[in-house]
């Protein structure tokens, strides 16, 4: 405060200022015209605003609902819904015929007086119609400033258009039934007609049912291919017969045709028993017994004829049995050939008699369908003729008008307060105009400031306070600036350092990024580490166990035996790892520099400060309090909770 000049700068103990920033003991008419003026200015506003607000006219609004549906057909059993549909009939609620139906049913009310005088312009302009989206309910709004006559309204209105519904309902059932009625007379005209053309073409063609078998061309095509077919069959069968007998001869075997077969058989039966008794005689007689013996002589005799017989027959057989199967062979071809010629004889004839069926069995369809047609409309005639129109799909009327109790507009209230609130802003804007155009200067001397008080010194008083202002401040008042502020590594200048140090280095400068101190680091011994746990215990006045990143047991892997640093000089390691990264201000970086980022990392992760030791042993009241400066908002977190490893450890 030495070197300022004769003008100081104190706290006041004026009272305080106004808006402005002016106090009642500097500029007191100022401020009672101020006030006038911002008395008025409110004043006029709100009781002009307040005014607009209550004198406004209310609003008042009587609903409907009506549930309609899409006119469809008076003969179908239900309504289909229609979103076109739901369009159209608000296009006709507001449509001036149904309209002027409302006014006569609004005169003929019993509090008609009232409604004499509406219009259908006044009914236009008092009327709305809302269609619900993908719905057919439409809802009806009366809005007006007499809610007596609303209720009414919009009733009559509704009333008007169910009356116009129903009528519409009745005239599309007349309309139905007379279209349907001349619909069956006409289709019966249609289908005697068809019926005495088909029987003419039936009559003329020799058609005499639908059915093949009972058409004499049909009849007869049918019995010559069946005939083919047979014919056909036999002819391969003879053909089969004759080639069988014939390998048959081939081969030597006896062939005999089957009349022969049973004289044949007998022959061979004779000649059979003759060997045999043969064969017997001259196992009991010498030859020349037999020779002898005249009845023994004839044996062989009839043996021998018989043979002859068997020779005859089969050669005759053969012969016979060879001719037969010819003759039947050509019987069978000749059959076919003629059953052909039959066949392409009659070919014309059925090709005509064929189309000629054909276009009597479309004749024939056709008659059908309109027989279907005719029955359809018959069965809906007696539907339309036999169902009441009160039975089929009405307008439903779900929600009937009533008077409204309450205006919907305005909302007095609401828009009294936002008249007080913009009279209230529009007075301040005015007197801060007020002060804007009608403030005067302030003198150069003085420099008006809320709550600061500005006045000159006088030249003697300055120099007794010079006299008498001590030289120096105690240091113990200020604790942060005992010693410089020791450096915080960043994580990419942490790297490069592990990168440029070798492998002692890179141990130490990892233990002092995992919280141990310099001390600790040098009485290490193998024995503390456990492997399986990835942790190191840390023994002496401060035990802990601290949690070892790979990184670290890694470097201590790939060592010949553990480190001894008690040989080698941890500070003068972690000196040349510096100056060989290149960093910036190396004077700077050291052991503190590097326990000093680990123990800021963990605090700008959130951990609580009570909870430090845990991990970096304990430290003293003074420095854990100015930790407290990197702590990020909220309460604290556990050490479980929180991330150890230095970022530029993990692997």
């Amino acid at each position: 405060m030495q070197d300022l000049p004769s003008i100081e700068i104190l706290r006041s103990s004026q009272p305080p200022r106004d808006f402005f920033g002016y106090s009642g003991a500097d500029l007191p008419p100022a401020r009672s015209h101020r006030l006038m003026v911002f008395s008025c200015a409110f004043l006029l506003a709100f009781v002009t605003g307040a005014t607009f607000v209550w004198l406004r006219e209310p609003v008042y609004e009587s609903t409907a609902a009506l549930l309609t549906v899409a006119p469809t057909a008076i003969d179908e059993a239900e309504a289909k819904a229609s979103v076109q549909h739901v369009t159209v009939q608000s296009e006709i609620l507001l449509g001036v015929p149904l309209l002027e139906a409302t006014l006569r049913n609004l005169r003929a009310a019993d509090d008609a007086s009232e409604l004499s005088d509406l219009t259908v312009g006044d009914l236009q302009a008092l009327l709305s119609v809302d269609v619900i989206t993908e719905t057919n309910i439409v809802k009806l709004h009366a809005k007006g400033s007499n809610p007596k006559v609303l209720a009414s309204v919009i009733n009559a209105w509704i009333d008007a258009y169910q009356a116009r519904r129903e009528r519409q309902t009745r005239e599309t059932k007349d309309g139905t039934a007379t279209a349907l009625q001349l619909e069956f007379q006409q289709l019966a005209q249609k289908i005697e007609a068809k019926r005495w053309e088909l029987d003419q073409f039936r009559r003329k063609h020799g058609i005499v049912s639908k059915n093949d078998a009972d058409n004499r061309a049909m009849a007869r095509l049918s019995g010559l291919n069946t005939a083919l077919n047979k014919a056909t069959e036999d002819e391969v069968k003879a053909k089969a017969q004759l080639d069988a007998i014939k390998e048959a001869i081939a081969r030597g075997e006896p062939v005999v045709p089957p009349s022969d077969e049973q004289g044949l058989a007998n022959l061979e039966k004779k000649a059979h028993d003759l060997r045999q008794q043969l064969k017997d005689l001259k196992r009991r007689y010498t030859s020349q017994y037999l020779s002898l013996q005249p009845q023994f002589k004839l044996i062989p005799e009839q043996l021998k004829q018989t043979e002859d017989e068997i020779k005859k027959k089969l050669e005759y057989g053969k012969q016979n049995a060879l001719s037969e199967a010819q003759q039947a062979y050509a019987s069978a071809q000749q059959t076919v050939r003629e059953i052909r010629r039959q066949i392409e004889a009659h070919e014309q004839e059925a090709t005509e008699f064929t189309s000629r069926f054909a276009e009597h069995e479309a004749m024939r369809a056709n008659l059908e369908k309109l027989e279907e047609v005719y029955r359809d409309a018959e069965i809906r005639l007696a539907q339309v003729e036999a169902k009441p129109y009160e039975n089929l799909p009405q307008l439903q009327v779900l929600e009937r008008g009533y008077a409204p109790v309450r205006p919907i507009w305005p909302n007095y209230w609401r828009d009294s307060r936002i008249a007080f609130g913009g009279s209230l802003g529009l007075a301040l804007i005015t007197v801060w105009l007020y002060e804007y155009l009608t403030r005067r200067e302030t003198p150069p001397s003085a420099t008006v400031l809320p709550d600061i008080h500005v006045y000159s010194v006088p030249e003697k008083v300055l120099i007794e306070r010079r006299m008498t202002t001590p030289s120096a401040l105690p240091a113990e008042q200020f604790p942060a600036l005992e010693s410089p502020m020791i450096r915080e590594l960043t994580e990419p200048e942490a790297r490069v350092l592990l990168e440029a140090a070798n492998r002692k280095a890179k141990w130490t400068i990892g233990l002092l990024l995992s919280g141990l101190s310099l001390e600790e680091i040098v009485e290490l011994r193998a024995e503390q580490f456990e492997h399986a746990g990835d942790t190191l215990r840390i023994d002496g006045k401060n035990p802990r166990a601290v949690p070892i990143p790979r990184r670290v047991k890694l470097w201590l892997a790939e060592s010949e035996d553990f480190p001894n640093l008690e040989t080698d000089d941890p500070a003068s390691l972690i000196a040349c790892a510096v100056v060989d990264s290149g960093l910036a201000q190396p004077e700077t970086i050291d052991a503190s520099a590097l326990r000093h980022t680990y123990i800021s990392y963990l605090v700008r992760q959130g951990i609580r400060l009570s909870e430090l030791e845990r991990i970096v042993g304990p430290l003293p009241a003074k420095t854990l309090a100015g930790y407290g400066r990197f702590s990020p908002p909220g309460p604290g977190l556990p050490a479980e909770s929180v991330p150890l490893i230095y970022p530029a450890l993990r692997a």
